[in-house]
């Protein structure tokens, strides 16, 4: 077992155990973690309810665009899968890019693609004005 004090960011910790301790940083814990969404990592399973990593799925250069209309807290993980099958504990590199892109207009494709979306931004910008 590791002690963060000897191996700094080398020690090995679970994506789980990461994002509580930076739930802890803004009086947070356990409790208050939810359910998570892996963008990178695939795991399917069989016919037998069998887990299986889908070792091809990541590819260089991936990225995702988080759109955020009201105050929100984000973590991010670069832990390994637990179910990857690579022989190091490696997390992978991240790069993060915030700014700020202005409210929504009357025809944003996010707000004009259902009603309930409509219906969103509708009470998001009540909550805010």
């Amino acid at each position: 077992q590791a002690r963060y004090q000897e191996h700094r960011n080398g020690m090995f910790r679970s994506g789980q155990d990461g994002l509580v301790v930076e739930l802890n940083k803004w009086g947070l814990g356990r409790r208050d973690h939810n359910a998570n969404v892996n963008f990178f990592s695939k795991v399917t399973a069989d016919t037998q309810g069998r887990l299986q990593f889908e070792t091809g799925h990541r590819q260089a250069g991936q990225h995702v665009d988080l759109r955020f209309e009201m105050n929100v807290l984000v973590m991010l993980s670069a832990a390994p899968h637990p179910l990857d099958p690579a022989p190091a504990y490696a997390p992978g590199p991240v790069q993060l890019t915030a700014w700020r892109s202005g409210t929504a207009g009357a025809t944003d494709p996010c707000r004009l693609l259902c009603p309930e979306n409509g219906r969103g931004f509708i009470n998001t910008e009540r909550w805010f004005l």
